[in-house]
């Protein structure tokens, strides 16, 4: 194996110092220029690279950003870490980025880990808000800037850039009910992290504001994957239980329960209308026109990386507890395999 150049490689070549190497490429002005273009010449030639995290520990900055993302199958995290990406490099920084899958335990192996190449600042979309918030505190308080994305954590100090959840979930049901449809379902997890019950919250308010009684049975529990809602609504649907919409908390626990419902021999929109949070490509593998709530998650990953950016330049502002609202918009996607039903309104 070729073994990486060093400054002490560059040093014995033209027969000076290390520390004379250093300051040279540093453009010390108490080198001359001539050495300082001769040490350059060299380490070109060389291939010499300057080791980043000693750079940074001496620099106090490393440039690096880290961002946490739950899972890459959902076209809304890909979406919004393109803007995470180019917003970062607009403004010097790299980007690192790292899966949790939704797993606390994959998520504290990955913050520790940014912790020790010693990033800048984490762009944080939490597994829940309770499990690993001993560690976020405890990073932070080690000088790492902590920006919560899509989903903010409660009682805490933690900057953030959000929709208005609950908003959006409201609307998205009285969507529904605009349409006619009095049996809705609300399906996935409606507690742990706040995305989850704001969107739940937004359901039972519009279901309160329209009159229309709450029926525990319409409300299931599921993870937020593919296999969980698909088993569960199947059953429920199996067993004889009438609904004509789904409030979906997210991307795949709809692709899940799509699924189950075609599966039931019933039609979507005709007899269940689907709607979902994410604007996420993969239920357009289904065939069938649903709802989604467009979260403008480009514009989400770059207010994200600004505010980041404000934090580590002014202290003040990462103190400020500051949540930055991105504008939502309830949208009927039609797929192109069939007409968009009588009872599917168009926006």
């Amino acid at each position: 194996m070729k073994k990486k150049v060093t400054l002490k490689d560059i040093a014995q070549k033209i027969g000076v110092d290390t520390s004379t190497v250093s300051k040279a490429l540093r453009k010390s002005p108490d080198i001359s220029s001539t050495m300082q273009e001769k040490v350059k010449s060299i380490a070109d030639k060389l291939g010499y690279r300057p080791n980043l995290l000693a750079k940074s520990l001496i620099n106090k900055r490393s440039n690096i950003l880290g961002v946490i993302i739950p899972d890459l199958r959902i076209s809304f995290f890909s979406e919004a870490t393109r803007g995470i990406y180019e917003e970062a490099t607009k403004n010097g920084f790299e980007s690192i980025l790292l899966v949790h899958d939704e797993n606390p335990k994959n998520e504290k192996q990955k913050l520790e880990f940014l912790s020790d190449i010693n990033v800048d600042g984490i762009l944080l979309n939490s597994v829940d808000e309770n499990t690993n918030l001993d560690l976020y505190k405890r990073l932070q308080e080690e000088g790492i800037k902590i920006v919560c994305w899509d989903r903010k954590i409660r009682n805490s100090n933690f900057n953030s850039v959000t929709i208005n959840d609950k908003k959006a979930a409201y609307e998205l049901t009285n969507t529904f009910i605009k349409a006619g449809r009095r049996k809705i379902m609300f399906i996935g997890p409606n507690t742990g992290i706040p995305v989850a019950k704001d969107r739940y919250d937004g359901y039972l308010m519009a279901l309160k504001e329209n009159d229309i009684k709450f029926n525990k049975k319409l409300v299931l529990q599921t993870e937020r994957t593919f296999e969980s809602s698909h088993d569960t609504l199947f059953q429920v649907l199996k067993n004889g239980t009438e609904i004509d919409a789904i409030v979906c908390v997210g991307g795949l626990v709809a692709y899940g329960a799509g699924n189950a419902i075609l599966e039931s021999k019933l039609n979507i929109p005709d007899d269940i209308l689907l709607g979902e949070f994410g604007d996420n490509d993969i239920i357009s593998r289904l065939g069938v026109p649903f709802y989604s709530v467009n979260q403008n998650p480009y514009q989400m990953g770059k207010q994200s990386v600004d505010l980041l950016t404000q934090c580590l330049n002014d202290e003040k502002i990462c103190a400020s507890s500051i949540n930055i609202e991105v504008d939502h918009k309830i949208i009927s996607r039609n797929t192109g395999v069939q007409k968009m039903k009588k009872n599917f309104i168009k926006n």
